[in-house]
């Protein structure tokens, strides 16, 4: 663990401990270096919470703390434990949690002069089973943190406006503000094709298998096309492995298993080359709080077709085409089309990668940080 600065407490304490994960570490990552820098800028110190095996590099100015306990899972008291023993370490004026379930020691007389920010991605768990495929008691426990979140948070951070507006609709007293999250740049840079596992031509899907992700559904209009197309299916994980808790999906996938790839764990650039060779990323999701597969594929070129529900819209724009998430007759209509017509797909990743460069240049990466900072001027 780094020293404490002088004073022996910081400006602000940020939890990076899932800095691996799919989406939410993108989002750790993306914003890390941008909030270092901001606080720098404006004299601030920070501390990160990190666990020790996937503790980020940080600039020397940063303080690392190391969670006790190590590598505690999301929604749990071991959580809470490693919130709470943070705390007590770097004593912050302020603490940032970049997803929604919320340190209950933040409660208590001793350090309610913390200024509390939250980042919540989406309201996936207030959701219905069959979409979310969290029982009503996981329900509750997502209601009762977000209550909390809008009780004591000074600030909820929110990827899209679509997921602000759901938030608020929950719980009315929640401080929302929209800070659209940006493509890494390094989705945009040049990518090595001999690093991708999948050669040959193939359309792609990267992302978990859980019920709202509406696996199935690619999976059906996929069958339906048959042997009418040339190219494959792969369903990768992103930068771990698929995690499947709809039990249709593994099913589906094995009726066609000389067509239908799924992939292990992949390291970041084999990532970024197969995504970037793939004729079409699909996104079936039924539900979402960004989604950030179908910009990040369009940032390398990549044609996508996305489900029509409003966030992706909002999220992706002008730059896919879309289909409705609960008829695979539209998303094999649309894979007859792309997938036999060259020039279709070059068009459609024309407009992907036009739309990414725009959206790129009217978002903020330092956006949340400068709100942040000026919270603390205030305080």
């Amino acid at each position: 663990m780094s020293a404490p600065p002088a004073g022996g407490s910081v400006d602000l304490l940020f939890d990076a401990r899932h800095i691996r994960q799919s989406g939410i570490g993108t989002y750790i990552a993306t914003l890390l270096p941008h909030l270092e820098e901001t606080l720098a800028r404006r004299g601030r110190s920070l501390a990160v919470l990190a666990n020790e095996q996937t503790a980020p590099s940080l600039s020397g100015s940063t303080m690392v703390v190391l969670a006790e306990p190590d590598g505690a899972p999301m929604y749990g008291v071991a959580e809470q434990k490693a919130w709470r023993h943070a705390l007590q370490t770097v004593r912050p004026r302020a603490m940032w949690v970049p997803h929604y379930p919320f340190p209950l020691a933040l409660l208590e007389p001793r350090y309610r002069p913390v200024l509390a920010f939250v980042t919540v991605h989406d309201v996936l768990h207030l959701q219905k089973e069959e979409i979310s495929g969290h029982s009503r008691l996981r329900q509750a426990y997502a209601r009762a943190m977000l209550n909390l979140d809008g009780r004591r948070a000074r600030r909820i951070f929110s990827p899209s406006q679509a997921t602000a507006t759901a938030l608020v609709q929950a719980v009315p007293s929640a401080k929302v503000t929209v800070t659209p999250i940006p493509v890494d740049e390094s989705w945009l840079a040049p990518v090595d094709p001999t690093l991708s596992p999948v050669q040959g031509r193939y359309i792609l899907y990267v992302g978990n298998a859980k019920y709202h992700k509406n696996l199935p559904l690619l999976l059906d209009a996929y069958a339906d096309v048959g042997e009418s197309i040339p190219q494959n299916l792969v369903i990768a994980g992103g930068g771990e492995a698929v995690r499947a808790t709809d039990g249709r999906v593994g099913e589906l996938a094995a009726k066609d298993k000389d067509r239908v790839q799924v992939l292990g764990r992949l390291d970041f650039e084999a990532l970024r080359a197969l995504v970037a060779g793939a004729d079409l990323l699909i996104m079936p999701s039924l539900f979402e709080g960004a989604g950030l597969p179908p910009i990040e594929a369009m940032a390398t070129g990549t044609g996508v077709l996305c489900s029509g529900i409003p966030v992706l819209r909002e999220t992706c724009g002008e730059g896919a085409d879309y289909f409705d998430p609960y008829d695979p007759a539209e998303l094999t209509s649309l894979l007859r089309h792309y997938c036999a017509d060259d020039d279709a797909l070059a068009a459609l990743a024309a407009k992907g990668h036009a739309y990414v460069l725009t959206r790129q240049a009217h978002i903020s990466n330092a956006a949340s940080a400068e709100l942040v900072c000026d919270e603390l001027d205030k305080s």
